[in-house]
């Protein structure tokens, strides 16, 4: 593991993961909150299958990196536009939760 895209995918692939099991905890929690206080609010919840395609990216990612096909710079590319969307991605989960408490 001589290249340093590989630690940063495996980094990010261990934290995809805790935000993939964390997710469904917290939407749990916030449908029992949203169902005690009679709003029917049920578009604010996030779709708590989308961190495991940051999963698969990265790890698909540490393995291109530890075979060491592809350039390091398409690696790079790679590991940007991932971290790009999955931020993207949980910038809009936490609005949706935040929306939640505004139309309450």
């Amino acid at each position: 593991m001589k290249r340093l895209t590989t630690y940063y995918f495996l980094l990010l692939g261990c934290l995809s993961v805790f935000f993939a099991l964390y997710l469904p905890l917290v939407a749990t929690s916030f449908e029992d909150f949203v169902s005690r206080f009679g709003s029917g609010i049920k578009w604010g919840y996030p779709f708590p299958w989308w961190p495991w395609v940051g999963v698969v990216v990265c790890a698909v990612g540490t393995v291109l990196s530890l075979w060491g096909i592809p350039k390091d710079n398409v690696l790079r590319h790679l590991l940007v536009i991932t971290l790009f969307v999955e931020l993207g991605a949980m910038s809009l989960t936490v609005a949706a939760f935040i929306v939640l408490w505004f139309r309450l």
